[in-house]
């Protein structure tokens, strides 16, 4: 660990600030204005990393914070536009259908009930933070109140991330990288497992697939 802790801060030190302040604009653009990228993309980790960045490193927190927040509402505001436009086309396409109908009627039913607490709400949670701007959008939710919701969200959950993760990078500095990097590498392991044990239950409960019905016989 230690010496995985002195690589990211010689990494760091070399990281020009411009390239940090681009990968957190293109991560959380992205993972709300383009559906498959919120399945993929790492948006806390990067926001930790960056806030951990600007403790040692380059990057001013200041100007971090001003575009983490720019880029979220600006992907925030695509997403729903792209919902007013093509909202069910996109909720039954392949990546639509991996968040699952259950997950696009609970959040289309939040946003109508309350967009000012299901937006801000959802910022926190992974892929509602995905699904709530297309749905919104499929909602016919009003621009101004979403943008006003969105806007607040996004706001407190990027910048509560970024200074916890510029306070505890001033104290621990690139040590708090690897001990994530372990453990994002551990859980991505610990996932794919539980994922298979669950497949394997599901079909050993459902049994052989039953066999063709034989033919009749003729009289």
């Amino acid at each position: 660990m230690h010496a995985l802790s002195e690589l990211l801060t010689e990494v760091i030190n070399l990281a020009p600030a411009w390239a940090v302040y681009l990968v957190v604009a293109l991560v959380l653009f992205s993972e709300t204005a383009i559906l498959i990228c919120g399945m993929i993309v790492p948006s806390e980790a990067t926001l930790i990393a960056a806030g951990v960045a600007a403790a040692i490193g380059k990057p001013n927190i200041v100007v971090l914070i001003a575009i983490a927040v720019g880029a979220a509402l600006a992907g925030d505001l695509i997403g729903y536009w792209v919902g007013t436009r093509s909202g069910p086309r996109i909720q039954e396409s392949w990546a639509g259908r991996k968040f699952g109908e259950d997950h696009w009627r609970h959040a289309e039913t939040r946003v109508r009930e309350n967009v000012f607490v299901t937006v801000p709400i959802g910022r926190w949670l992974g892929y509602v933070r995905t699904l709530v701007p297309i749905t919104a959008g499929m909602s016919a939710v009003s621009l101004r109140r979403y943008a006003v919701a969105t806007f607040f969200g996004g706001a407190t959950w990027a910048t509560s991330v970024l200074l916890l993760a510029y306070l505890l990078g001033a104290t621990a500095g690139a040590r708090l990288i690897g001990i994530m990097v372990v453990a994002l590498v551990a859980a991505g392991v610990l996932i794919v497992v539980v994922r298979w044990v669950c497949h394997r239950i599901v079909m050993r409960r459902r049994g052989p697939a039953p066999n063709a019905l034989p033919a009749t016989e003729s009289v």
